[in-house]
């Protein structure tokens, strides 16, 4: 499991569990609040969830990461939950890939995940192929070429203003936070004023669309108070088209 080449994210909900994988090379999150932050920004092969003993809220949590992301789902769990194959089937019908025995050797938890792995690089490598053009109503970006336009007119945007508006344009109607933006966009960790500087980034982008077509920059769409931060509202933005911008 050292020499996988496969990036791993783990979570316990029993300390103990832990112990028994430290050879697995994967990141570790400490509660379900960093699970689900972790999988809302970073890109990861398998994620694996121990639990101990039969507890109804796994499938719910299950289900939340199955808003966030595709990744391939393994379950640890206890003989005698393994036993509950009604539990088994919840966990399945709610998003897991494979349950398993926590005592399972290194060796058959590895062969697991380079079968759900494998799998799941595929799938990802279809998707990025189709991903190359987007069409969004009006919008089009040739993403092999990091071009973009609007009613076939061609937009001259920086690399950050490409960046940010693809981000939205691939996932239409989620909303990013401004921290989320960050560090998708710029590839790095939020310093300083970030607020202001994704708010000129927006004006700008806004500005240019709105050159092209009256009321473009509408496809950029503000939401407030929207997910937490310790405890902070903060605004996000989602990219949205209204029936003006639909293609004619």
């Amino acid at each position: 499991m050292k020499d996988t080449k496969y990036k791993i994210l783990a979570y316990f909900d029993n300390q103990s569990y832990r112990k028994l994988f430290n050879e697995v090379n994967s990141d570790y999150a400490e509660n379900l609040q960093i699970l689900l932050h972790n999988l809302s920004l970073f890109s990861y092969d398998v994620l694996i969830i121990g639990v101990i003993l039969y507890k109804e809220n796994i499938s719910n949590i299950i289900s939340a990461i199955r808003k966030i992301t595709q990744i391939p789902i393994i379950i640890l769990t206890d003989a005698s939950s393994l036993l509950c194959m009604s539990w088994k089937k919840e966990l399945i019908y709610a998003g897991a890939d494979c349950v398993m025995d926590i005592n399972s050797t290194i060796e058959e938890v590895d062969l697991q995940i380079f079968s759900l792995a494998r799998r799941n690089n595929k799938q990802k490598i279809t998707q990025k192929q189709s991903e190359t053009m987007i069409n969004k109503g009006k919008l089009v970006m040739d993403h092999k070429k990091h071009k973009v336009f609007w009613n076939r007119v061609a937009l001259h945007l920086t690399r950050q203003e490409y960046n940010f508006l693809y981000l939205l344009a691939v996932t239409p109607m989620r909303v990013y936070t401004f921290e989320q933006i960050y560090q998708l966009v710029w590839k790095d960790y939020s310093v300083g004023d970030i607020k202001n500087i994704i708010w000129c980034l927006v004006k700008r982008l806004r500005k240019k669309l709105n050159v092209v077509e009256d009321g473009a920059g509408n496809c950029i769409v503000s939401v407030r108070d929207i997910g937490y931060s310790s405890s902070i509202r903060n605004t996000g933005y989602k990219f949205e088209l209204n029936n003006e911008n639909e293609q004619q």
